[in-house]
């Protein structure tokens, strides 16, 4: 599997939500395009009329992510000559290994989260489109996107791959210290790490998507169109919309 399907796939598996890629690109609510595997295609942008008419809403506190997926990271504080030469007295090193080439950390210990105000709304909206011949409805939209003030995202690309930094010797090992590190300042040493988001921000990670789907005669639940199917954990959200359509929520 690709690097992009693989990261996908893992951060979908571990929040049910839709990863950003790449993971720094823009994201916005009322963006819309349609799903690659684990992967969103951006397409276009609701106009902001329709996207003032359904509303928005933010999350009262953020949230914190801490995701290591074959991966580990320890302090070395008692440094071998070799590392000594590479850092500064009184410093330690935040060591961080992969035992996969699909190994990844994702650290944002502060998200906040908007979201459509309206999903009712925004299905009768995308209804009235189709209706006009206006909507694709291979095509889903973003409706609620997680925002990090600074976060650090690995990928691996080898077995055996790792990144080195720089750190206060009695520093915390924790998503806080990863997601404010430094690459210009930090980074002592990196081996077979492909993608290196680090101490960037801010981001727009993460995200979820909605699209019309047809009802099936009989099904309350509603069966995912096929392409959504592997990557979906959880059930749909349904929301009404007429007699033939609902709004689906991934």
């Amino acid at each position: 599997m690709p690097t992009d399907q693989q990261y996908g796939a893992s951060i979908r598996n571990e929040t049910t939500l839709f990863a950003n890629w790449p993971p720094n690109a823009p994201r916005e609510i009322g963006d819309f395009g349609r799903v690659n595997g684990a992967l969103f295609e951006f397409f276009g942008h609701l106009n902001p009329e329709e996207i003032e008419m359904l509303g928005s809403r933010e999350s009262p506190s953020p949230v914190g992510y801490d995701i290591m997926i074959k991966s580990t990271r320890s302090l070395n504080a008692h440094l071998s000559a070799e590392a000594k030469a590479k850092v500064a007295d009184g410093k330690a090193l935040l060591e961080i290994k992969f035992t996969s080439e699909k190994g990844v950390v994702f650290a944002a210990p502060s998200v906040t989260i908007t979201e459509i105000a309206s999903l009712q709304a925004l299905g009768h909206m995308l209804n009235k489109r189709r209706l006009e011949g206006n909507w694709d409805t291979d095509h889903a939209v973003v409706v609620q996107v997680s925002k990090a003030d600074s976060a650090t995202i690995l990928l691996s690309n080898q077995e055996g791959a790792g990144i080195d930094f720089e750190v206060a010797a009695n520093a915390p090992v924790n998503a806080q210290l990863v997601a404010k590190l430094d690459a210009g300042a930090s980074v002592v040493d990196s081996r077979g790490v492909g993608i290196k988001i680090i101490g960037e921000g801010p981001l727009t990670p993460l995200f979820k998507l909605a699209y019309l789907k047809r009802r099936i005669f009989g099904d309350p639940k509603i069966v995912y169109r096929e392409a959504l199917a592997p990557n979906s954990p959880n059930d749909p959200e349904i929301h009404e919309v007429d007699d033939e359509y609902v709004l689906a929520v991934l």
